[in-house]
C-alpha cells in the first residue's frame, strides 16, 4: 500500500461529495530547496561525509462544507546525494497527511478518514540526531478509517460508539506492517458545570501482515487481542485551566505467548497561566506499538513550558520507561529540549534547538548506555513569499560502547516558500 494510491482514493471520494457541496475551500502551494554538506550521514564512528540536496514540492488544502471538514498536506521530496547516489530517493514529503471528518446523518453518525505519511525511527535506542534523514529510519503510512455515531441520551449523557480500521505500513523490512479493528463504547456525562466523566470500553484485534505461525517460528509476529476498560474524569476549575485523568486495565491475549495484563493511567493538566505563557504537565501509562519489536508498556512522564509573543520559546522535559511485552528488554530514557526563535527586526531572525537525552537499553542480547547531544543554529531573512535560512546541526553521542560514539557535523542553506 502507498500514500500516493490512499490518497488517491480518499480525494475521489471528496470530490464526488463535492458536486453537491463546495463551501470555502484554500489552497496554499508551497516549495523548499535546501542544500547541506553532512560529515557522518551514517552516525557512525567514523562516519563518511557527502553533499546533500533536498528539493521539496506541494500544497496544503483546507475545505470545509456542511457535509465534511477536510485538511490535506500532500507534497513529494526528492533527495539527491553527491557522493552516495544509491540513497537517491523520491518519496511523498514527510508530514503528507490527510484529515477528514464526514457528517453522514444529521449530527449523529460521521466517518472521520485520516492518512499520514512520516519517517520514523526504526529502533528508538539506536542512533539518531537532530536532522537527520537517513540513519535507523524508515518511511512508514498510517491509515485510519473511523466511523462513529453519537447519541445524546439525555441533557448531559452521551453515547459514543466506535469502529476503527488502522492499517500501518513500513517501508524496511524491520517494520511491523499490521491491521488493528478497534470496537469500543464511551458513555460520558456532565457532573456538573465544570466536571465531566467517562467510562470506555473497548476490543481491538491486532493482525500483523507478516503473522507466526508458532510460538518457535522467529520470522513473523504474533497475533493478540486486547480488552480494556478505563474511568476518565476531566475538571476545569477556572476557563485556563484543565485536569483530565483516566485510570484502568487492559488485558492482551496472545496467539502462543502467555496472556499479558497492565494498568492503564493517565493524568494530565493544561494551564494558560498569562496570553502569552502556557504550562502542561503529564503522565501516561499505555500499551504501545514498536516500530519492529511487539507491544511495550510504556509509562512517560512529561512537563512543557512555552512562551508565545514576539519571541517564541518552548521548553519541554520526559522520563519514560519501555517494557517490552514480547522480549525481556527495558528501555529508560530521559532528557529535554529548548527551542526559540527571536525576530531582530521584521525580516530577519534567528532560531535555535538544543536536544539532550540519557538512554539507557537493558537486554540479556545486549545492553547500552548513552547520552546524545544536538544543537542546532539558523539565521534567517523573511522574503515576501517565505523565507531564508543558513544555519549549522552538530550532533554527539557519548556511548559506554565505544563503536557506537559518533559526532556529526551539518552546515546547511534553505530555501522555503509559500504562496
Amino acid at each position: 500500500m502507498t500514500i500516493g494510491k490512499t490518497l488517491l482514493v480518499l480525494l475521489a471520494a471528496q470530490l464526488l461529495i463535492c458536486t453537491v457541496a463546495w463551501g470555502e475551500m484554500q489552497v496554499t502551494p508551497k516549495f523548499s530547496l535546501r542544500e547541506e554538506y553532512n560529515d557522518n550521514i551514517d552516525l557512525e564512528r567514523d562516519g563518511e561525509s557527502d553533499f546533500i540536496t533536498l528539493i521539496t514540492a506541494g500544497f496544503e488544502i483546507d475545505w470545509e462544507t456542511r457535509l465534511f471538514e477536510l485538511n490535506l498536506d500532500l507534497g513529494l521530496e526528492y533527495e539527491k546525494y553527491l557522493d552516495n547516489s544509491d540513497e537517491d530517493d523520491l518519496r511523498p514529503s514527510q508530514g503528507t497527511h490527510l484529515e477528514s471528518t464526514f457528517h453522514l446523518y444529521r449530527d449523529t453518525v460521521f466517518l472521520r478518514i485520516s492518512d499520514t505519511y512520516e519517517r520514523v525511527a526504526i529502533d528508538e535506542g539506536d542512533q539518531g540526531g537532530i536532522d537527520n534523514n537517513l540513519t535507523n529510519l524508515t518511511d512508514s503510512n498510517r491509515l485510519e478509517i473511523n466511523p462513529y455515531a453519537l447519541f445524546d441520551l439525555s441533557r448531559t449523557m452521551q453515547l459514543r460508539l466506535d469502529y476503527q480500521y488502522e492499517n500501518l505500513w513500513y517501508d524496511e523490512e524491520e517494520g511491523d506492517d499490521a491491521e488493528y479493528h478497534r470496537y469500543s463504547a464511551t458513555l460520558s456525562k456532565a457532573l456538573t458545570a465544570h466536571i465531566s466523566s467517562s467510562v470506555t470500553g473497548g476490543f481491538t484485534q491486532y493482525r500483523p501482515k507478516d503473522a507466526t505461525d508458532s510460538l518457535y517460528d522467529a520470522t513473523g509476529e504474533e497475533e493478540y487481542d486486547r480488552r480494556d476498560l478505563s474511568l476518565g474524569l476531566q475538571w476545569q476549575p477556572v476557563e485556563q485551566m484543565i485536569f483530565a485523568g483516566n485510570i484502568g486495565r487492559a488485558w492482551l491475549d496472545y496467539e502462543f505467548s502467555d496472556d499479558y495484563d497492565t494498568n492503564l493511567m493517565g493524568l494530565r493538566m493544561d494551564y494558560q497561566l498569562s496570553r502569552t505563557l502556557s504550562l502542561a504537565l503529564a503522565y501516561q501509562e499505555d500499551i504501545t506499538a514498536s516500530v519492529e519489536d511487539g507491544a511495550q508498556d510504556r509509562q512517560e512522564y512529561t512537563f512543557a513550558l512555552g512562551y508565545s509573543d514576539r519571541i517564541s520559546v518552548q521548553f519541554d522535559l520526559f522520563t519514560r520507561t519501555d517494557d517490552y511485552v514480547e522480549q525481556n528488554r527495558q528501555d529508560d530514557a530521559t532528557g529535554g529540549s529548548l527551542s526559540a526563535e527571536v525576530p531582530f527586526d521584521d525580516k530577519f531572525g534567528m532560531n535555535t534547538l538544543i536536544r539532550y537525552t540519557d538512554y539507557d537499553e537493558d537486554s540479556p542480547e545486549y545492553s547500552e548506555q548513552y547520552q546524545r547531544y544536538g544543537f542546532r543554529f539558523a539565521l534567517y531573512r523573511e522574503l515576501r513569499q517565505g523565507r531564508i535560512s543558513l544555519g549549522y546541526t552538530y550532533n554527539r553521542n557519548d556511548s559506554d560502547q565505544r563503536n557506537e560514539d559518533y559526532t556529526n557535523n551539518i552546515i546547511y542553506a534553505q530555501l522555503a516558500l509559500r504562496w
